[in-house]
């Protein structure tokens, strides 16, 4: 077996991967990079949001953003 390694863009790879999907002869094995996928961005973007307002109604408490900055 032959291994092949392609770059394709974001906008690009669902479309890629349903194509390839379909060719029995072909194993996908993804490679983890870094990056977050646009669909992680906009999950952690969600999550963030979700929380503030936990926080405006007070169901949740904030910390100083100098504390979380000492934490980086």
């Amino acid at each position: 077996m032959t291994t092949i390694t392609l770059e394709v863009q974001d906008k690009k790879l669902k479309f890629f991967k349903d194509l390839i999907k379909h060719l029995s002869f072909v194993k996908i094995k993804e490679e983890h990079l870094d990056e977050d996928t646009d669909e992680q961005v906009i999950e952690n973007i969600r999550q963030g949001i979700k929380e503030m307002r936990l926080v405006e109604q007070g169901k949740a408490k904030s910390r100083p953003a100098r504390e979380f900055l000492d934490e980086l």
